[in-house]
């Protein structure tokens, strides 16, 4: 896979003269949020758009929205209207309305979140990047490109694989419940790590949000090096109790999900659930890789069902574990 720098990438996005504003960090989980961010900026650069961003009001930060995390990739606006006006799905007024405050502000006619389209099947091609290719590739190397944590950010990523003593080559899972009841639900962590078929021994590292569960999973394979991030307090993840948290607390919390990610990133071989913000981005990012794999979909369905909505991948997920039990 074609491997792009920041600075070819913004070149290339601030050479285009019309240019398209998203409003990241709005209502879902931050891989949610990743996800819909990464489609927009395919969406501008097929269609010739400079992509801008506004996060500072971003539910997965604290008030500086995505450079808390990670370096910059492209300009931020910070006009206070995006934060009601720019969204993905309002009414036909309201879209009216937020145009017409973009151009009272800019003075010019700038696309918003709601003008982005989700085109999976198109084929990508863009020369000035050396871009021809599907859509996941062409998501694979924006997500590559913009996962660029920040020096504090990078060092706590460096210092948690020490803690957790990650040997050269380990496998990795995610044992998820969630918000909703979807097909994540019915899979067990056990199901999940006979799907690696383990060898004594193997480090597994594991991204979980129930303590309980993960130390379920841990009596059952005793002869497994089970590590992860996992707090003895957290119950499941809960997105609206993650907004309310205090902002440093936030702030953790959020930092510790990216470090999981990105130790899962560059983990031997993965098993996830198409029902999940992390799992989705690792199965994406991560598609040409055969180590790779969902409990939850068969591998010729994959890509396609990645692109789809979370009912759709619910309604798959529950039909492919039911005749897995």
């Amino acid at each position: 896979m074609k491997q792009l720098e920041i600075s070819d990438y913004r070149k290339v996005n601030e050479s285009y003269h019309r240019r398209l504003i998203y409003h990241a960090g709005i209502d879902c989980g931050f891989f949610v949020e990743l996800n819909y961010m990464i489609n927009a900026m395919l969406y501008c650069l097929a269609n010739g758009y400079r992509f801008q961003l506004y996060s500072e009001d971003a539910n997965f930060g604290t008030g500086k929205g995505w450079t808390e995390y990670f370096q910059p990739f492209c300009e931020e606006v910070h006009e206070p209207f995006h934060h009601k006006y720019n969204l993905r799905h309002q009414s036909i007024w309201r879209r009216i309305l937020a145009h017409w405050l973009a151009f009272r502000t800019y003075g010019e006619y700038v696309r918003l979140s709601q003008d982005v389209a989700h085109e999976p099947d198109k084929f990508y091609h863009i020369p000035a990047l050396g871009i021809s290719c599907s859509y996941t590739e062409a998501y694979a190397m924006l997500a590559r490109i913009i996962w660029q944590p920040q020096p504090e950010v990078q060092q706590r990523m460096k210092d948690a694989r020490h803690r957790l003593s990650l040997p050269e080559i380990y496998s990795g899972i995610q044992i998820w419940e969630g918000n909703n009841a979807t097909g994540s639900r019915l899979i067990s962590g056990w199901q999940i790590i006979q799907a690696l078929h383990p060898q004594d021994g193997e480090c597994i590292f594991a991204l979980a949000d129930n303590y309980q569960q993960l130390e379920i999973v841990r009596n059952e394979f005793q002869k497994l090096r089970i590590v992860s991030l996992c707090q003895p307090q957290e119950t499941g993840y809960h997105h609206q109790a993650l907004e309310h948290l205090p902002p440093q607390e936030k702030k953790e919390s959020v930092i510790r999900l990216l470090i999981s990610v990105d130790i899962l990133l560059q983990c031997c071989a993965f098993v996830g659930t198409i029902t999940s913000g992390p799992s989705v981005f690792l199965l994406k990012v991560r598609a040409d890789d055969p180590c790779v794999t969902a409990i939850d979909c068969p591998q010729d369905m994959l890509p396609d069902s990645l692109t789809l909505n979370i009912d759709e991948r619910a309604a798959i997920s529950r039909r492919f574990v039911i005749r897995l039990t």
